[in-house]
């Protein structure tokens, strides 16, 4: 009987675990997409923790993506492709473009992709200016390229902001000021894209973060409201 009981809290707790980890975004074996209804314009939001909404409270409806898609309503089908920690850097420690979400995003044949990617890459040992730009460019042309001929915009990455005296997560906040964000708008002009400077609308607003990194549920609703604003224009 006890060994029983045993059992059963064990799976309780594998279980739980698996939430958690799903929660943050650490696994992608399980990562549920909407198909596309007839004649409904598709929307791939692609990047990392910050698209897949890493400390959102009740992530599934509050990450930005979800709520752009409420923005737009129900002509819109839009999906979330982030992945957490992972980078534009293919030879950083965790390649975006080596992940099932990235080729699912693919596979959805978008008629829009929304990007914003860097963050991780600004770890000290990521970063490298002339790769970050080769292989950020190679990803967005791999959208470009689609039958679907998407209409690509390239989010720089919102501020970083201390805690604690510090940064979290081994992150730098100079590349991203100095090296990020210039790097983005010039891929953006270099491949014909449109470019949303996420950086500038964050800017000073540290109370929208949940822990200098990662937006919480208002920041998301502004991350969301910026990337609606962007396509309304267009």
């Amino acid at each position: 009987m006890i060994g029983i009981i045993i059992s059963i809290a064990l799976l309780v707790l594998a279980g739980i675990i698996i939430l958690i980890i799903y929660h943050f975004g650490m696994i992608s074996f399980y990562h549920p997409m909407k198909r596309a209804k007839d004649n409904q314009i598709r929307i791939a939001c692609v990047g990392d923790s910050i698209t897949y909404g890493f400390f959102v409270r009740n992530r599934r409806k509050n990450n930005y993506p979800a709520i752009l898609n409420r923005l737009l309503g129900e002509n819109y089908c839009v999906n979330n492709f982030g992945y957490t920690n992972r980078t534009a850097i293919k030879s950083g420690d965790f390649p975006i473009v080596n992940e099932k979400v990235y080729k699912q995003s693919l596979d959805f044949k978008p008629n829009i992709v929304v990007i914003l990617l860097g963050t991780n890459d600004t770890k000290e040992n990521n970063w490298d200016r002339d790769k970050f730009v080769n292989d950020y460019g190679e990803i967005i042309d791999s959208y470009l390229s689609l039958e679907s001929a998407p209409k690509v915009y390239i989010l720089t990455p919102p501020p970083l902001f201390e805690v604690g005296g510090k940064v979290l997560y081994n992150l730098r906040k100079s590349v991203v000021e100095s090296e990020i964000v210039p790097a983005i708008k010039n891929l953006a002009q270099e491949k014909g894209v449109d470019c949303i400077d996420v950086n500038t609308i964050f800017d000073g607003k540290k109370e929208l973060f949940s822990d200098g990194v990662h937006p919480n549920v208002k920041g998301s609703k502004l991350l969301a409201q910026s990337v609606f604003d962007k396509l309304n224009n267009n």
